[in-house]
């Protein structure tokens, strides 16, 4: 045995002794369970691996990430199984973003709804993959929940390109924000369950308080040690309440482009570069006025405006929780702009679109050369329509970190 402060090593992954438990998800209107949230543990309570904190660092350490989240997920659907879990009950998984990065898991052949929890520090470290993961988790049947919200406002800015299924509010992480960004938070969150029909879970209700000011908040789903720990599942099964209903909805970011989407029912405008600059200028500079809840895309209409637009966007990173540039070459390298490269037969060339969305805010530019100095453009502030433009500027774009 090693001293007392050595890491814990994790071995095999298939070795391990994996034992989920089960946390039950609870309609806050009539206190049925209508699911659970699976969370992995190892062996006995006193084991140096037992919690999913111990087993994930270990996990990163040994190059195991991938092999942990597939054994922990097999495990968790093995004991929902023998439990008799069935529909109309749903099942949350977690998943690294690790995993999900490399590709999504396939969905199991079971009647139970799932949904694959991704955390909002994730969403905020690789927007572009975790978007381009969750397409693909949804085109496999999977429902997208989105965990840990109240910790960072950034999230806020790319929670719209989610369409999330569930948002969850964590009540512990929501009570260390001052009450200003907690009603920025909690309202945000409204307004976007609201318009995709999404639902509203808090977690973290630990007490009658708590319970209160999760309602207060709008949600309709609750989770915690009040209303339940995480344990094996029970035997026999609560009766079931009723099923959560997914919107199952998802924007395409190979669909139309965003000029195609905007002109179809905004008349383009006529002007001089120095007219389409200073629309644009407006738009730039709401989204830095309104600082880490904002997010600005924008594709060039070929390379040789990437140098010109250094000066522009090179800035925002200081300013928003995202900014982004395509087809800029490596005019933004170092900046902390993302950035990415459109092939020379990319639909999106030919146009230049430049996106800024925030909860309280949404505005798309769209513009085309026509002649020398010559140019048309047009704007959009329809939320909708908006979020459908920024969608393919995203997905093209690159992690920083390579």
């Amino acid at each position: 045995m090693g001293p007392p402060d050595a890491e814990a090593r994790l071995g095999p992954v298939d070795e391990l002794d994996l034992r989920p438990v089960f946390q039950p998800i609870v309609e806050l209107r009539d206190g049925a369970v209508v699911g659970y949230e699976a969370l992995v543990r190892s062996g006995p309570a006193d084991g140096e691996l037992h919690s999913a904190t111990a087993l994930l660092a270990a996990a990163r350490r040994e190059d195991s990430v991938l092999a942990l989240d597939l054994a922990a997920r097999s495990a968790a659907l093995r004991a929902a199984e023998r439990a008799g879990l069935d529909a109309p009950f749903s099942l949350f998984l977690n998943a690294d973003p690790a995993t999900l990065a490399g590709g999504s898991p396939e969905r199991p052949s079971t009647r139970l709804t799932l949904l694959v929890e991704v955390t909002e520090q994730a969403l905020i470290a690789r927007p572009e993959a975790m978007l381009r993961a969750f397409g693909r988790l949804r085109s496999a049947g999977w429902g997208i929940a989105l965990d840990d919200v109240g910790a960072d406002s950034r999230s806020l800015a790319l929670m719209s390109l989610l369409y999330p299924d569930v948002i969850k509010l964590d009540l512990r992480l929501l009570g260390e924000r001052s009450p200003e960004d907690r009603a920025r938070i909690v309202t945000a969150v409204g307004a976007e369950a609201e318009r995709r029909r999404a639902s509203v879970l808090a977690e973290g209700i630990d007490s009658e308080e708590q319970l209160a000011r999760a309602r207060a908040f709008g949600a309709t789903l609750g989770q915690g040690y009040l209303l339940g720990a995480p344990v094996p599942l029970p035997e026999p099964l609560p009766a079931p309440g009723r099923g959560l209903r997914l919107p199952g909805a998802g924007g395409d970011p190979f669909g139309p482009t965003p000029w195609e989407r905007v002109t179809n029912w905004r008349r383009p405008s006529s002007g001089s570069s120095r007219l389409a600059a200073e629309a644009a200028r407006v738009i730039v500079d709401q989204a830095a006025e309104l600082g880490a809840t904002a997010l600005v895309l924008a594709a060039l209409a070929d390379e040789s405006h990437g140098p010109s637009s250094l000066e522009r966007y090179g800035w925002l990173p200081e300013r928003v929780a995202f900014a982004g540039v395509l087809n800029a070459g490596d005019a933004f390298e170092g900046t902390g702009v993302h950035s990415g490269r459109l092939a020379p037969d990319d639909a999106l060339r030919g146009t230049g679109t430049l996106v800024a969305l925030a909860p309280e805010f949404a505005a798309c530019f769209v513009v085309r050369e026509t002649g020398p100095d010559e140019w048309l453009f047009a704007i959009t502030y329809d939320r909708d329509t908006v979020v459908e433009c920024a969608l393919p500027l995203i997905a093209r774009m690159q992690p920083l970190d390579g």
